[in-house]
C-alpha cells in the first residue's frame, strides 16, 4: 500500500510527464525556427561581408605598373590586372 506522500509524487510526476509531452512538439518548432533563423543570419552576414569587401577594394588607384615592354601606357596593363583579378575572385 502507498502512502499520501508517495501517490502525490506519481500524480505529481505523471502531470509533469503529460505536459512534457504536450510541450514538446512546440518546443521543436521553435528550436528548428531559430536554428534556421540563425543560419539566414551568418548567410546575410558572410555575404554582406563579400559585398562590403569588394566595394572597398581599389579598382584604379595603382603606385604603378611594371613591365618589360615599353611603349605600352601603364593604364592598359592596369586595366589588364584588374580584369584578371576580377576574373578569378568571381
Amino acid at each position: 500500500m502507498m502512502t499520501f506522500d508517495e501517490l502525490w509524487v506519481q500524480e505529481e510526476r505523471q502531470g509533469l510527464q503529460r505536459r512534457l509531452q504536450q510541450d514538446y512538439p512546440a518546443w521543436t518548432r521553435r528550436r528548428h525556427t531559430t536554428q534556421i533563423v540563425m543560419a539566414s543570419v551568418a548567410v546575410v552576414v558572410v555575404a554582406a561581408g563579400i559585398a562590403l569587401s569588394t566595394l572597398h577594394s581599389p579598382h584604379s588607384t595603382y603606385d604603378s605598373v611594371a613591365c618589360n615592354r615599353s611603349g605600352i601606357a601603364d593604364s592598359h596593363w592596369a586595366s589588364v590586372a584588374s580584369n584578371i583579378l576580377t576574373i578569378e575572385t568571381l
